[in-house]
């Protein structure tokens, strides 16, 4: 048995690893931030990281988003998140059995499940090491599409005083499996959608299918439309990008996609509706949570209150003048403490 596993003081976290197999090529974070609700529940990157310091700030941050996510959701999970750096390594059968024997060390406080570029086969070879492993049989991203969904007739009843979506323009970033979903949901009631992404053979494929306009990714914030949904990378909202905003609200399926929280303030006075991406996002999550618990029928009603939560949300950050990130986060704490 050659994993060796090394704990990371991190402060405000309850747990974090740093796991390596010198056979298997491992190179993995997990990290757990918050056990407070439930077992850290969060998926598993698999990414070619340029550094260890990157790799260790995107499982942080994303765990901490979990925490958030899970917690203003409303099932009973806390936040973890996993990292695999796939720099120079192949994926193996043998990569993700040895990731599961880390997650088997837990003990159970960290239940893993797919995230970017951790899919079915990779999951199911965890599983033959560890029981923590969920979400195998489940493609988490109809669910979270049909949240964001019901998320963006809220954020647009807000603004309209009508969650009608006929002719209402909406500009996607990245088209892969929420996006795409997402933009057939919103094709079948008649709104107007541009899109961009990195990938033509994705944007073709949707071409085949419904009606879209096609953008340069570079080009795709400058859209003048209703709202735009960041559906690819974190950090979508940025210095450089805010400027380029012609929307009227935000509604995306990316984690982190505001490159740091004095952006919420910003686009408050900018009188452009931010919805908090792990709330609006949870879709996936929600789903998971109703296959550990066995409650899958409840499920269409649980991504429906997304838009309730949501317009809370937008209600607080209107009346207390405050930006929705912070309102969210505010939120979610008060249920982990309470």
């Amino acid at each position: 048995m050659s994993l060796k596993i090394k704990d990371i003081k991190i402060k405000g976290y309850e747990r974090v690893i740093h796991a390596t197999n010198e056979i298997t090529k491992l190179d993995c974070i997990i990290a757990i931030h918050n056990t407070k609700l439930g077992p850290a529940l969060g998926g598993v990157r698999s990414w070619e990281y340029n550094s260890f310091e990157d790799q260790k700030k995107d499982a942080l941050r994303l765990s901490e988003a979990m925490t958030l996510k899970n917690s203003i959701c409303g099932i009973n999970f806390g936040g973890g998140k996993a990292s695999i750096n796939l720099s120079n390594v192949t994926k193996t059968p043998e990569l993700y059995q040895s990731y599961a024997e880390a997650v088997e060390t837990l003990n159970g406080t960290y239940l893993t499940a797919g995230d970017v570029n951790t899919f079915k086969e990779d999951l199911i070879e965890c599983s033959k090491v560890s029981k923590h492993v969920y979400g195998i049989n489940l493609e988490t991203s109809g669910p979270t599409s049909r949240g964001l969904f019901y998320a963006m007739k809220s954020a647009l009843n807000f603004i309209n005083n009508s969650n009608d979506l006929e002719n209402v323009h909406v500009a996607i970033s990245g088209v892969g499996k929420v996006g795409g979903k997402l933009a057939k949901l919103l094709s079948k009631k008649n709104a107007k959608i541009t899109v961009a992404s990195i990938n033509n053979e994705l944007v073709k494929k949707l071409k085949s299918v419904i009606n879209i306009t096609e953008v340069p990714p570079q080009d795709l914030f400058k859209t003048k439309c209703d709202i735009i949904s960041p559906c690819a990378l974190g950090g979508a909202i940025n210095e450089s990008t805010k400027n380029q905003l012609k929307c009227r609200a935000i509604v995306g399926a990316a984690n982190n996609q505001l490159e740091n929280s004095a952006l919420g303030e910003w686009l408050i006075k900018n009188n452009i509706v931010y919805s908090p991406d792990y709330l609006v996002n949870s879709g996936g999550v929600i789903a998971i949570a109703s296959e550990i618990n066995k409650t899958e029928n409840l499920l269409e009603k649980q991504l429906e209150k997304i838009g309730n939560r949501l317009k809370f949300v937008l209600e607080e950050s209107k009346k207390k003048n405050e930006p929705t990130n912070l309102i969210a986060k505010r939120i979610a704490w008060e249920r982990i403490n309470s």
